[in-house]
Parts: structure tokens; C-alpha cells; sequence
């Protein structure tokens, strides 16, 4: 039997889901992915699971609930990055979604808490990057005027996921501080590799 006040009227319909994502998450988090099974996210959220799977269809969907929000965002620093020329417009655009980033540090830390260690969790979120990088590539070559990412959009885009990777890998090690700089750092120091890694003459 249903508890009393199931899906009853708390709240508007956005707060219910965001209810459901929150509470999943934190008891996939406490006691393991594997070990929470959808009947234990409705008991603890008090909705009916007919309202779980309304929302998401799988326990996996809610980890991954994010990539909306993430890909939206990356549109947006790709339409600030449009109103810069070229060199600057990769940095631009990565600086702006790393605004983002850092103003998602906790649900980015539930979440790596969650996925480390489960490898279908680990193949979903390469799977999310790679989406973001194509996300990256059509944006930046249309910039350019074209319709489908060239080599050179391909490239930046790659580039650009990499050193997203390696900033908020050094971001976490130094236990937080700004996810913007440690940006900047990895670009700069791609730049000096760059430079070095060049052929004489």
C-alpha cells in the first residue's frame, strides 16, 4: 500500500522529478548503484513508480539525467564563442562551459561517486563526453559556415574535450578553487606543448 501523501501534491511537477533525481542519487551513492533497486528510490521519495518511470526509465537515466543541462550549456558558450574571431574562440568557448562546470561541482562529485568502479556507468559517461565533443565539433564548424564538422573542427573539438578532462582532473586534486584557471593552465600548457612538440624552422 501506497504511504500517505504519495505523489499527493508536493510540489510542482519539475520539483517532483528533481525530488526523485535527488534522493536517487544519494542512495546510489551511500549504498551502491547496484544495491538500490527503484522501489527503494519511490519508498524514499513517496512516489508511486508509475511517476519514477514517467521521468526516467532506468536507474541509469537518472545518473545521466544531467547531459541535457550540460549539452544546453555548451550551446550557450558556443554562441558567446561566436562572437569572437579565431584564435581565441575555442578558449572562449571552453571557459565559458567551465563557468558551468564549476557551478555544478557537487552534483559532478555525487555523480564521479557513483560511477567509479561500475563499468557500464564508466562506458555511459565516455559515452556522454563523446556526445559533448560532437556537440563542440558542429558548433565550432559552424562558425565557419559549414554544415558538417571538417578536420579542423574535429580537432579543436577533440582538443577541447581533453583539456576540459585534464582541468577539472587537476581542479579536483587541488580539492576545488577555480575550475576557470585550471582551464587557462591546461590551455596554456597544451600551447607550450604545442610550441615545443613543432618542427624546427
Amino acid at each position: 500500500m501506497a504511504p500517505s501523501g504519495r505523489d499527493g501534491g508536493g510540489g510542482s511537477r519539475e520539483q517532483r522529478r528533481s525530488r526523485i533525481e535527488e534522493v536517487a542519487l544519494e542512495l546510489f551513492r551511500t549504498r551502491g548503484f547496484d544495491q538500490v533497486t527503484v522501489e527503494d528510490v519511490c519508498t524514499e521519495a513517496g512516489v508511486a513508480p508509475a511517476t519514477f518511470y514517467r521521468w526516467f526509465g532506468t536507474k541509469e537515466e537518472v545518473v545521466f539525467a544531467y547531459q541535457e543541462d550540460f549539452t544546453a550549456a555548451l550551446v550557450r558558450a558556443l554562441e558567446t564563442g561566436a562572437a569572437v574571431s579565431e584564435p581565441a574562440r575555442l578558449s572562449v568557448v571552453l571557459e565559458e562551459f567551465a563557468r558551468f562546470l564549476e557551478s555544478q561541482q557537487d552534483l559532478l562529485a555525487v555523480r564521479d561517486q557513483i560511477v567509479l568502479g561500475q563499468p557500464r556507468l564508466m562506458q555511459r559517461t565516455l559515452v556522454v563526453q563523446r556526445d559533448l565533443e560532437a556537440v563542440l565539433a558542429r558548433g565550432l564548424a559552424a562558425m565557419r559556415g559549414s554544415s558538417e564538422p571538417d578536420a579542423a573542427a574535429l580537432l579543436q573539438a577533440g582538443v577541447g574535450i581533453v583539456v576540459l578532462r585534464v582541468a577539472v582532473r587537476s581542479w579536483r586534486a587541488a580539492g576545488g578553487g577555480s575550475l576557470l584557471e585550471a582551464v587557462r593552465g591546461a590551455l596554456a600548457g597544451l600551447q607550450a606543448f604545442a610550441a615545443d612538440a613543432a618542427p624546427p624552422g
